[in-house]
């Protein structure tokens, strides 16, 4: 039980990440000084690791990083809609 709050935790602390940048994006509909490769390379570690937790039965790493990916994956929608503005 305490490894999977560590977990969660960790999990928790990952989705964090990439939230503030999500907003800054909608609520300016400014995406210059984001790297398009960092958001990218962190949507893809976070496929990564949701499919090693599948292999390993691991639901808090599942998802946690699932939701990131998520979460990535409207930054990098965010980036491609404001770009060609």
């Amino acid at each position: 039980m305490f490894v999977e709050l560590i977990g969660y935790a960790a999990g928790i602390l990952t989705l964090i990440n990439m939230f503030p940048q999500v907003m800054k994006s909608y609520r300016t509909k400014s995406v210059e000084d984001v790297s398009f490769l960092m958001v990218l390379s962190y949507a893809l570690s976070m496929v990564l690791w949701v499919t090693y937790a599948y292999f390993i039965n691991s639901w808090p790493i599942m998802i946690t990083n699932s939701i990131a990916f998520f979460m990535s994956a409207v930054q990098l929608v965010l980036m491609l809609k404001y770009k060609r503005q």
